[in-house]
């Protein structure tokens, strides 16, 4: 091996470290217990690593935790792999099957994978999960929002910290992952579903970017771009909407006609905020059918999902449950 090609192997792991190490730095992540949600996969095989390179130094206590969602039969040798590589490591190690009658789709396997992940912080009395999203999954994601209409909190994509959830190879490239793991020689799983095009996730992966890497080769650093830009953006619109909740809220109660006295575009920003994660989708056309609801009504109610409704009554705008 030539002195330049093994200046360049040090230069990929050392980068990756540090970016890593600096990452949970910045989120004061150490002396702790931390959850790694694991799928023995390349992304989070890699964070594995590092952050066991980093442990004694950030003096980081860590614990595997691994969700099978139940649908492949490739499932039993991750949970195999799993096991053996937290032995080889000293890790701890969670695993959890998913309940055999969960309805086999995207969204209950997020739901039940997150459930899973939280009850492992609990069990382990931590507040920090790590997640292994990578550069790439951030733009699939961003594009997927595109298509499905967003707003400029879409187009921020994922955030590098949410709540317990942190992400810190959320700056790295897949490709530079998988050669830190090609240096490293360590083995990791596939997961042959994610080639499944019948998943849309998969079909922006294997159909849709591959024609923007035709249009652009840089298209990926072009897009991250464009989520720094919507995230600076969204912090000034974070700011100005804190003063107009203070405006037209008394505390969860949204007050009618001072909501009906901002611009359109400031009431579709508190819609947007209120509704939150309660409004499966929060495109355009959704936020102005409530906005639509509130101009045409002083005394009624709206579905927002199968739990809850909104209602209007006595010029207070409030959520209230469904009955089941």
């Amino acid at each position: 091996m030539s002195r330049e090609s093994e200046k360049n192997i040090l230069s990929t792991v050392d980068n990756i470290i540090s970016t890593v190490e600096n990452f949970l730095n910045e989120n004061n992540i150490k002396n702790k217990n931390i959850i790694l949600g694991f799928s023995s996969g390349p992304d989070s095989t890699a964070l594995a690593l590092i952050v066991n390179e980093l442990k004694e130094k950030l003096n980081l206590n860590i614990t595997l935790a691994y969700f099978n969602h139940g649908w492949r039969e490739e499932a039993k040798e991750e949970e195999f792999f799993t096991k053996e590589f937290a032995k080889k490591y000293g890790f701890d190690v969670i695993i959890k099957k998913a309940p055999k009658n969960s309805l086999k789709t995207e969204e209950i396997a997020r739901e039940l994978r997150y459930e899973f992940f939280e009850n492992c912080a609990k069990k382990q009395k931590t507040d920090v999960v790590l997640l292994a999203h990578n550069k790439n999954d951030n733009i699939e994601t961003l594009v997927y929002r595109v298509i499905k209409g967003t707003s400029i909190k879409g187009l921020c994509a994922i955030p590098s910290k949410r709540g317990i959830y942190y992400r810190p190879l959320l700056e790295v490239l897949k490709s530079d992952i998988l050669e830190f793991l090609n240096i490293k020689n360590q083995e990791y799983k596939i997961d042959l579903s994610n080639k499944d095009t019948k998943y849309k996730r998969n079909l922006i992966r294997e159909e849709i970017l591959p024609m923007f890497e035709k249009i652009n080769p840089n298209y990926v650093n072009n897009i991250e771009i464009l989520i720094k830009n919507a995230i600076s953006t969204r912090e000034i619109v974070e700011k100005e909407l804190n003063e107009l909740k203070n405006e037209v809220f008394n505390g969860e109660i949204l007050i009618q006609d001072k909501f009906l006295s901002k611009t359109k575009a400031q009431r579709y920003e508190i819609l947007n905020d209120f509704l939150g994660d309660n409004l499966k989708y929060r495109n355009y056309k959704n936020i102005k059918k409530f906005d639509d609801f509130i101009l045409e009504n002083k005394h009624s109610k709206i579905s927002v999902n199968k739990k809850l409704f909104l209602e209007i009554k006595k010029n207070k705008i409030y959520y209230k449950e469904a009955k089941l």
